[in-house]
């Protein structure tokens, strides 16, 4: 008897099945009552009807595309709902709602505006029921990506968003910008944001990731130059963007190009500092000295708290009595040498004076900066100012820079 009834047991699933018809008023009924399982169960038997979905011309049914649409929507429920029991329905719901949605699409070509209504009745337009979908999985992309860290899922469900709503600039954006490059998917990240800029997104922060992608992770310097380059002409405005030009010729070790492209950027804007802070940056390591404190002087005279160019110019001055303390260094021990080495001090300490007060500026507008305090410490010292040592000495000591 135990045999039997284990047998019973084991037909009666199978009859349950065979007993289902296709219908697609009663698998969209049931999908309205929120029972997802039945609702699978009937438009699966639809779908997998030949007389259904085939007329008989051998053509695809009336029904056909609506019928493809519905398992769509039932895959995708399966796959958003927040109900255990019926996330195990199908284990890749989402390829099987893809599949759907695009048989459906290559039956109509989307001529139909609507396949199914709401509970009142009501037509529900199909982008409407997409858009739906497309939030219910971003929602999940940004649980994955905020609270579970899980870079891969989130990019994966955020590329699922997209199945739905391709030409969604906002999630493109994300997908680009965000999601992507945190799965460490490079080069979808690059294509869903020129996707993005082509479909009209102005975000500046779209340049800076593309920038960052081809600078850092794919090491293509001339790509990442070229986004520069193209950040520069769209944003003009942008402050940083010329950095990342002058980041990029610099890596490059073309200097001079550099400084053709700050030159440009200091004539379109007299009171463009950066510009001008930079000039002196290049003509410094172009060894064009006077350049150099030219272009200084002018970002000073753009912004006078402007500290960057007042530390370039103050190390430029004291490079002079870097050399002349050099050549002292490099003096014997002779009585020739001796009487060299005192000649060369007096010259010494007059550089040292001179490059004093840029210095000392410095140290006006960024009273803890470690360089300064250092170089400062040591001319005072060097200058027998003792006073003025010491009390560089004790804050050095207070920021923890000297024992």
């Amino acid at each position: 008897m135990k045999r039997i009834v284990v047998l019973l047991f084991a037909v009666i699933p199978a009859l349950a099945i065979a007993q289902i018809k296709p219908s697609l008023p009663k698998a969209e009924k049931a999908l309205r009552e929120g029972k997802i399982d039945e609702a699978k169960a009937i438009i699966d038997a639809t779908v997998g009807n030949q007389e259904f979905m085939v007329d008989k011309k051998g053509q695809p049914a009336k029904n056909a595309a609506k019928a493809w649409f519905l398992k769509g929507i039932i895959y995708a429920a399966i796959d958003t709902t927040k109900k255990e029991q019926f996330k195990s329905l199908d284990t890749n719901a989402f390829a099987s709602a893809k599949e759907a949605f695009e048989k459906s699409k290559q039956l109509d070509g989307d001529k139909t505006p609507s396949f199914v209504n709401d509970p009142a009745g009501f037509p529900m337009i199909n982008d409407n029921v997409k858009t739906y979908f497309a939030q219910k999985y971003f929602e999940k992309a940004v649980a994955e990506y905020q609270e579970k860290k899980n870079y891969k899922r989130a990019f994966e469900l955020t590329e699922q968003t997209l199945f739905f709503i391709p030409n969604d600039t906002s999630i493109l954006m994300n997908a680009g910008i965000f999601f992507g490059p945190s799965a460490e998917e490079y080069q979808k990240s690059i294509d869903y944001i020129k996707q993005y800029q082509a479909k009209g997104g102005k975000s500046s922060d779209a340049y800076v990731q593309l920038f960052s992608i081809y600078r850092d992770k794919l090491k293509n310097n001339e790509m990442a130059l070229e986004v520069a380059k193209e950040a520069v002409a769209k944003f003009p405005n942008n402050q940083d963007f010329p950095k990342y030009e002058l980041d990029m010729y610099i890596k490059m070790n073309r200097l001079e190009d550099a400084k053709v492209a700050m030159e440009k950027q200091a004539k379109a804007d007299p009171n463009d500092k950066e510009s001008r802070y930079f000039l002196g940056v290049i003509n410094m390591e172009l060894k064009n000295t006077e350049e150099a404190k030219r272009w200084y002087n002018e970002a000073i005279k753009t912004d006078p708290k402007y500290f960057e160019p007042h530390l370039g110019l103050a190390e430029l001055i004291h490079a002079d009595a870097k050399k002349v303390k050099q050549e002292m260094n490099n003096l014997g021990n002779s009585k020739d040498d001796f009487k060299k080495k005192l000649e060369l001090d007096k010259t010494y300490q007059e550089k040292l004076r001179v490059s004093l007060p840029y210095w000392e500026a410095c140290e006006k507008l960024s009273p803890d900066e470690a360089k300064v305090l250092d170089t400062l410490y040591l001319i005072y010292t060097d200058l027998e100012m003792t006073a003025q040592a010491t009390r560089i000495e004790k804050r050095m000591k207070s920021l923890g820079l000297l024992d």
